[in-house]
């Protein structure tokens, strides 16, 4: 498989207010807080330098790694996906410590295999790959994803897409994982001389399965162990009419107490980089927690206001543009180590409003 490389932060929000602000304000935190009692959070809807003039503040935390997997040209795929009434489901599955924790000291092992019950999976992108422990299996066939995979103070993660050729069926479409990896599926393991997997623990067998139709809720979290490792996955399935929609993930950059700024990327649904999103979160006067973001392309053309509000690990709201209101967001969100290296994590979907998306 061919891989091309390119990184992305994505925007964070805040998880949890305390009761009362307590220490002294910063300057930077004042003006934040000055900036939420404006309109769209006092940003603009001009063009931007591409990246915002800051390309290296986006190359900071995950790497994802393009994928040209065969499965997406088998003829019997491509069949699947050309049924009248076939559904095409992008997903995005994220596992270790979500947020990155610097502290942890324990790795886990989470090589295994993705499943699903019929059709096909297309392998999309990976997700901070490291070259020494982590890569992509031989497929045995087109509903099985092996792979291995070691994290530490992070996480790693792939987008999937999942062809059903029978939406209709009374059979759910379920997705599953399983680790270790079957010993009858005999695909290579790590190299304890090369990997250092001697040194990572052996976990027990875990087995996850869940129906697809729930990942199109919203992040759902799969599993999580004593050591605060989990695994977390989103979908949204790909409607009829041609909209733009796809998703965001990532971390934010807590300021003080109260606000803070977020920096990212913007994901089409099959992982394709969109552009970049960077603004600003808190609470206002009113006690509105709110959040703003300015999103522009690649090449730093003025895309739209994301603009909403939060709480109770869940974020919501509305996507503007010049000529008005253009579509919607919405995800979850964990808070994480306050720190420019340890930011808190979420994964959100975004859709024009013709998408008739229900974020």
């Amino acid at each position: 498989m061919r891989k091309n490389t390119f990184t992305f932060l994505a925007a964070g929000l805040l998880l949890a207010w305390g009761c009362g602000d307590t220490a002294e304000p910063t300057a930077e935190g004042s003006a934040i807080a000055d900036a939420l009692e404006q309109e769209n959070g006092g940003l603009t809807m001009e063009d931007e330098a591409p990246a915002f003039g800051e390309p290296e503040a986006f190359d900071e935390v995950a790497t994802y790694e393009a994928v040209e997997d065969e499965t997406a040209d088998d003829p019997e795929v491509a069949s699947m996906r050309d049924r009248p009434d076939a559904v095409q489901v992008n997903l995005i599955v994220e596992w270790g410590q979500i947020p990155g924790n610097p502290e942890n000291e324990t790795p886990r092992n989470w090589s295994g295999v993705f499943h699903v019950n019929r059709g096909a999976m297309i392998v999309r992108r990976v997700i901070k790959f490291e070259e020494r422990t982590d890569r992509l299996l031989p497929r045995p066939d087109r509903q099985h994803v092996p792979f291995t995979s070691v994290t530490l103070p992070h996480h790693d993660g792939m987008i999937l897409t999942i062809i059903d050729p029978e939406p209709q069926s009374d059979e759910p479409l379920i997705f599953s994982y399983v680790s270790p990896l079957p010993r009858d599926d005999e695909p290579p393991r790590l190299d304890p001389a090369t990997d250092g997997a001697d040194q990572v623990p052996t976990q027990p067998q875990t087995i996850v399965r869940v129906p697809v139709r729930d990942l199109l809720d919203g992040r759902v979290e799969l599993l999580i162990d004593d050591a605060g490792n989990r695994m977390v996955a989103a979908a949204m399935a790909r409607p009829i009419d041609l909209c733009e929609r796809g998703f965001l993930a990532g971390r934010w950059h807590k300021v003080e107490e109260g606000r803070g700024r977020f920096i990212g990327r913007v994901m089409h649904d099959e992982g394709e980089p969109a552009g970049h999103i960077r603004g600003i979160y808190g609470r206002r006067e009113n006690g509105e927690q709110v959040f703003f973001g300015k999103f522009i392309n690649l090449e730093g053309e003025f895309k739209g206001i994301f603009r909403g509000q939060y709480g109770d690990g869940h974020f919501g709201g509305r996507w503007l543009h010049r000529s008005g209101e253009h579509g919607v967001l919405g995800g979850v969100y964990r808070e994480g180590i306050p720190g420019p290296e340890t930011g808190g994590h979420f994964v959100g979907r975004w859709a024009e409003t013709s998408c008739n998306l229900d974020l």
